[in-house]
């Protein structure tokens, strides 16, 4: 048996592209572990959360909060705002010593709610930074896990067993775990991951309304296909981080817009040695991330 299987009743309240991927390495790294999920919809079948039964991930469906009242770990799956709004429902029906968890981007909220409700002790906040632009537990796979960067975030009462507990599984899973603390790691996040997102997408949409006849979806390729894949994920997961995030993408907002204003003047100038500049300076950030 797995050293970390001292935890075996697992459940899940979202379960789309990263609440399966975890259900399927916890299946993987834990076959005998009792797996189930919340049923959302409650008083009609949920279809993929019976896929994930058919196909073995889940070993159960519930339809009511209480039963996860048997649950060792529970994870919050569901977009950010969700999550939040899922605590206090979820709150009554925690075992004292369960580990609540979750997978959100934004973690200043989660936290704020976690503290209001006297769930800090038990709580390890999680980041698994990976995925897709596909969406849906039907692209999700255990190997999007794999030398990933699994960020922790405790809260300062968190029981030290919880959080060696997350971190076994993180190892266990083939992630490599980083623990930062909440403010940090919103701070890290909107500059590597939030603002990123919504320079895509602006360009998308700056693309699509000069896009009358067509010719700029035919002939986009390369660059910027590249640079706009992940305008392709889930716009309700988006705007939930952007309105958790909202200091922390407002401030890294103003300094790429400072960016973008200083290479406009440099342009306008003809400034070509500022130009080389501004470009060699990018790459060779670029060419030393890992």
């Amino acid at each position: 048996m797995n050293q970390n299987q001292t935890r075996s009743r697992f459940g899940f309240i979202g379960f789309g592209l990263i609440g399966g991927s975890i259900a399927r390495a916890l299946r993987g790294q834990y076959p005998k572990s009792d797996i189930m999920a919340y049923n959302y919809y409650e008083t009609k079948p949920h279809p993929k959360l019976e896929q994930a039964k058919q196909d073995g991930t889940l070993s159960s469906i519930c339809n009511t909060l209480s039963a996860l009242a048997v649950c060792d770990v529970i994870f919050l799956c569901a977009p950010v705002i969700t999550n939040v709004a899922y605590l206090k429902k979820l709150a009554p029906y925690l075992k004292e010593d369960c580990i609540l968890t979750d997978v959100g981007s934004v973690k200043k909220n989660i936290h704020d709610a976690i503290r209001e409700l006297g769930l800090s002790r038990q709580f390890v906040g999680g980041h698994p930074m990976t995925g897709s632009e596909k969406t849906g537990y039907t692209n999700s796979d255990a190997s999007f896990l794999k030398n990933a960067y699994y960020l922790l975030t405790p809260t300062k009462e968190t029981l030290t067993e919880y959080t060696e507990w997350m971190k076994q599984f993180v190892h266990d899973v083939g992630s490599i775990c980083m623990v930062l603390d909440a403010a940090d790691h919103d701070r890290i996040t909107a500059g590597i991951s939030h603002v990123p997102h919504i320079i895509s997408a602006a360009l998308v949409n700056a693309v699509s309304v000069r896009d009358k006849d067509g010719r700029y979806a035919k002939l986009a390729a390369g660059g910027f296909r590249d640079i706009t894949r992940i305008s392709s994920s889930s716009p309700e997961m988006w705007q939930n981080i952007c309105l958790s995030n909202r200091d922390g993408i407002l401030e890294f907002l103003e300094e790429y817009i400072t960016r973008l204003e200083e290479i406009k003047d440099k342009i306008a100038d003809r400034d070509a040695d500022a130009l080389t500049d501004f470009f060699t300076t990018a790459k060779s950030y670029r060419d030393s991330i890992l």
